[in-house]
């Protein structure tokens, strides 16, 4: 699922929820990846609106994957 602002980056965590801990990892690390890219671009650009959606969602996709992480700590 391509993830391009915060909206997309809640339904791609909810769709990703029902995998494994690891299969969401690498759904989430390559999307903040994809997502810290389209900011550069942006930046370039200068469109600020562009940045601060790419911003959010990785932002969004961070928390989550802190969230995984944390889970495997608990084992």
């Amino acid at each position: 699922m391509k993830v391009s602002d915060e909206t997309t980056a809640r339904e791609a965590i909810d769709l990703w929820r029902s995998r494994d801990s690891k299969e969401q990892l690498r759904q989430i690390c390559p999307a903040i990846e994809t997502l810290g890219l389209n900011q550069l671009y942006y930046e370039s650009k200068g469109n600020n609106k562009g940045i601060i959606r790419s911003e959010n969602a990785i932002n969004i996709l961070i928390q989550r994957r802190t969230e995984i992480e944390s889970e495997f700590v608990r084992f």
